[in-house]
């Protein structure tokens, strides 16, 4: 139950991150939400480190890359849109 919570959580942070985040035209303002999200992410992981295998750091370390994935993606979406204005 708590990995679906934390899917859940990831999939809103990855659409805010696309669409919202990511349309500022300052490169940084977009990565706020993903440093934070590694934070916490390294957070649980060290908390219960004791109790995870081999899939759950793999699941952490995608965790961690797709939100950088999204903020390059969205601000290159919005480079796009502020050029073609």
């Amino acid at each position: 139950m708590q990995l679906l919570i934390l899917g859940l959580v990831a999939i809103g942070l990855i659409v805010l991150e696309e669409f919202v985040f990511s349309a500022s035209r300052y490169f940084w303002v977009g990565g706020i939400v993903p440093v934070l999200w590694t934070v916490f992410l390294a957070y649980l992981v060290v908390v219960n480190a004791a109790t995870l295998n081999v899939r759950d750091y793999a699941l952490a370390i995608i965790a961690v890359i797709i939100p950088y994935v999204c903020w390059g993606n969205g601000f290159q979406r919005g480079q796009n849109r502020r050029q073609t204005r």
